[in-house]
């Protein structure tokens, strides 16, 4: 049986390594530990994905404009939040058009050389979007694109449109005309300019609209209609109008129609106390975003009456017979 080892200090020596291995084994739970931090902290720190709105660049430099603006920045903020794609339409109309199931609004590409104009084609599609996403309804309504015109009106006094803004574009004179209407003849007549297009017949611009008291008053022949089949056809009819203006096919207002007529009685009354409340509740808050709206346009214009009375002495030919 052989001794043990003898150290030179007359010690007897340790296991061979046993410090160093214990150290080494330290070391790479220390390094182990060292990178599950650092990947944590990378994950806690790691930038959100960017959202992104368009594709297209000359829509994305009307987002740059929109930006450098306070009005601009706060819709920028509430679509970051709530997202949609812009692109532009392929089909007739200088309008912006939405396909809110598909989640895309569309531009009018006549606007695609002026940085300017479809800035102001961008803010109000993504206003109106905005209240769309506010109130609740199912489908846009006129008191939307009266908003709508009021806020585009203010954004291109904001971004210090100028009368050969709207010379160099051949389109431009249903927006130039809009734009001459708030400065000069103040928002009411602006929003009922603007109401007066939105209940017009335009197919190629999902128009005519409906009012939020058409819609209060077919909200009510609902609820008196549930004892017959009627009910059924007004919720059918209010689908046809979406099928004329572009925005549902015949097929799913037929497959809507036989959804709902399949139910039990019992589910249909259920449905239609809950669909009428529902309803009611959207409405509501419409019609408190609407007079919200309208004040802050009306602290607007006192705020900026200095910006106005500059638009009107470069527009002052404005709304003038050529």
């Amino acid at each position: 049986m052989s001794s043990p080892a003898i150290r030179l200090d007359g010690r007897p020596a340790g296991r061979p390594g046993g410090r160093n291995c214990q150290a080494a084994s330290q070391t790479v739970r220390l390094a182990a530990l060292l990178s599950l931090c650092l990947l944590l902290s990378g994950c806690f720190f790691a930038k959100k994905p960017e959202i992104i709105l368009t594709s297209e660049p000359s829509i994305d430099r009307a987002f740059d404009i929109l930006s450098d603006i306070p009005e601009g920045r706060q819709l920028l903020r509430f679509l970051n939040k709530n997202p949609i794609r812009f692109e532009y339409a392929n089909t007739p109309g200088v309008c912006h058009k939405f396909s809110l199931k598909t989640g895309k609004i569309y531009l009018p590409k006549e606007y695609k050389n002026s940085d300017a104009l479809l800035a102001l084609a961008l803010a109000r599609a993504a206003y109106i979007y905005r209240l769309y996403v506010m109130s609740g309804l199912e489908g846009l309504i006129s008191e939307e694109e009266e908003l709508g015109a009021l806020y585009q009106a203010r954004i291109g006094l904001e971004t210090g449109l100028t009368n050969k803004d709207f010379e160099r574009n051949r389109f431009a004179g249903e927006l130039r005309s809009d734009f001459c209407t708030y400065i000069m003849e103040g928002s009411k007549s602006a929003a009922l300019s603007a109401r007066t297009a939105a209940l017009s017949s335009q197919p190629d611009c999902q128009r005519p609209l409906d009012t939020l008291q058409a819609q209060r008053v077919w909200l009510e022949k609902t609820r008196d209609a549930i004892n017959d089949d009627t009910f059924f056809q007004l919720l059918y009819d209010r689908d046809l109008q979406k099928v004329h203006k572009g925005v549902m096919t015949d097929s799913e207002a037929m497959k809507n129609d036989a959804a709902i007529r399949a139910m039990p009685m019992y589910e249909i009354y259920r449905y239609q106390r809950s669909f009428y409340d529902k309803q009611s509740d959207i409405f509501g808050r419409i019609e408190k975003l609407y007079r919200d709206e309208l004040k802050n346009d009306e602290a607007w214009r006192l705020a900026n009456q200095p910006a106005i009375e500059n638009a009107r002495k470069e527009f002052s030919a404005c709304n003038l017979p050529e």
